[in-house]
């Protein structure tokens, strides 16, 4: 009898064991087509194993999630309370054995599962979020963080939402607090001087990027806000080597160059302009706004042949850009085509017809093919319009006036 006894818990034993054999290999088959980014096919799969085993956290959280990903907000929150009624029975069924036993319920149980529950607090803090529901969302982060104090994410999250509810020093108490407990925090760093950022405390956001990268001065995006910040002030110099730093670690940010570009002009310096639009352009040879650029900064260095290649270029992409196409003219008009100039300032004109500086320029145009009526007139159209006296060449105040 004892070994007949013996051999039925040994069975037992064993179909228990291939039983969640079965099921971490269903998990890993589903992850596997999670990750593919096939959702339809996950959501079936994980549905299975919440159908095969009903206690499972895992399929349940990832059903939670999903759903979330693809915006589908009601679902979301339903699997978000399955998972949590499941590390709820955990801690009931663990109890209720350990009084079947005599034995003192274990204190550290309820704690082993307390990280599970905050995720799906936090998941459904961010889901009323989305829902447009903001107390909602606070009450759930707020329990999140009563079950995983040590939590930073959590506490970001919480911070933005009190921040976009105007409650901007409950939001800046609640990340202060967590950096002293996560002083080391690259997350906590950015989002702190970002609020400080957003509310304008631009001395207190740079003294938080910068601490950020004496912690790791790897991390690119304090360079790249500290360049923004330092672009608003209007230092372009502190901007440029912020924008240096950061395309020293990240070389592939059209978005960088751009800026860069933008301060080196702020300088006068355009032969670096020049050098950068030139990186924006072989990243992303279709910007129509940096062969624009790009013109503009060929023009002050004078090279006038390759500045109306760049407005060219700017309008075979973007073909409604009458600046683009004024300053081309003006640029024939410099390298002595005056006929080809005026077609393309008057093109320009058709859209912005009050541009006092196209009418200047056809005026130039139209005094270096000595006709000095329709040049006299384009000038008139030009100081009606808002040009000012010292704006005007001495040969066309000459022969006009």
């Amino acid at each position: 009898m004892k070994r007949t006894v013996f051999i039925l818990i040994t069975l037992i034993g064993l179909l228990n064991e291939a039983k969640a054999q079965d099921k971490i290999a269903l998990l890993s088959r589903s992850e596997l087509v999670l990750a593919s980014g096939d959702t339809t096919r996950a959501i079936a799969a994980f549905s299975e194993i919440l159908r095969l085993y009903p206690q499972s956290f895992a399929a349940a959280m990832r059903l939670a999630e999903i759903n979330f990903q693809i915006a589908d907000y009601y679902k979301a929150v339903q699997y978000c309370n399955v998972a949590i009624d499941i590390t709820d029975n955990f801690i009931e069924e663990n109890t209720r054995s350990l009084k079947k036993l005599g034995l003192e319920e274990d204190e550290n149980v309820p704690k082993r599962y307390a990280t599970d529950q905050a995720n799906m607090h936090h998941l459904k803090g961010l889901i009323r979020i989305k829902q447009n529901r903001p107390l909602d969302a606070e009450h759930e982060l707020r329990r999140s963080i009563t079950l995983d104090p040590n939590s930073p994410k959590t506490k970001i999250d919480l911070a933005a939402l009190l921040a976009n509810q105007g409650r901007i020093d409950e939001a800046k108490t609640l990340l202060k607090k967590a950096l002293v407990q996560n002083p080391k925090d690259i997350n906590l760093g950015l989002n702190i001087a970002a609020l400080y950022y957003q509310l304008q405390e631009l001395d207190s956001a740079i003294l938080h990027y910068q601490k950020i990268i004496t912690i790791d001065s790897s991390n690119k995006w304090p360079y790249l806000y500290l360049g923004n910040i330092y672009n608003a002030k209007n230092e372009p110099d502190q901007a440029i080597a912020n924008y240096s730093q950061y395309l020293q670690i990240d070389s592939s940010s059209v978005e960088v160059y751009y800026r860069r570009a933008v301060n080196y002009i702020e300088l006068e310096n355009f032969s670096m302009a020049l050098l950068d639009w030139n990186k924006v352009l072989q990243l992303d040879n279709k910007n129509a706004d940096a062969w624009r650029n790009k013109g503009l900064t060929n023009f002050q260095l004078e090279n006038y042949p390759d500045a109306i290649t760049d407005f060219s270029m700017a309008l075979k992409i973007d073909p409604g850009q009458p600046y683009s196409q004024i300053n081309r003219g003006y640029c024939y008009y410099l390298i002595g085509k005056p006929k080809t100039a005026i077609k393309d300032i008057d093109e320009g004109l058709i859209l912005v017809p009050k541009y006092y500086l196209g009418h200047y320029f056809k005026a130039l145009a139209y005094y270096s093919l000595r006709k000095k009526k329709r040049s006299c007139q384009s000038l008139q159209k030009a100081i009606e319009l808002g040009l000012k006296d010292h704006e005007i060449e001495q040969k066309l105040i000459s022969k006009c006036f």
